[in-house]
């Protein structure tokens, strides 16, 4: 899709030489895909030690996906 954006150039030079890439497009979408991924990252430490779960029931739902997977492959 093309969007039209005001980015200051110093901060576009800098994008794109972090992630080593001469198009302005690419080094823009890598910048926004590692922000989406670090912003998801940091609300799931957030959660931590407030989402209680069974460790075994996990397992046993696990065990049992695959061998219906398997029964049905």
């Amino acid at each position: 899709m093309r969007t039209t954006i005001n980015i200051a150039d110093e901060i576009l030079a800098e994008t794109q030489a972090l992630y080593n890439n001469s198009n302005r497009s690419q080094a823009v979408e890598c910048a926004l895909k590692d922000a989406i991924r670090f912003k998801k990252i940091e609300m799931l430490v957030k959660l931590k030690n407030k989402i209680d779960f069974d460790e075994e029931t996990i397992e046993k739902l696990r065990e049992e996906e695959i061998d219906e997977l398997q029964n049905n492959g």
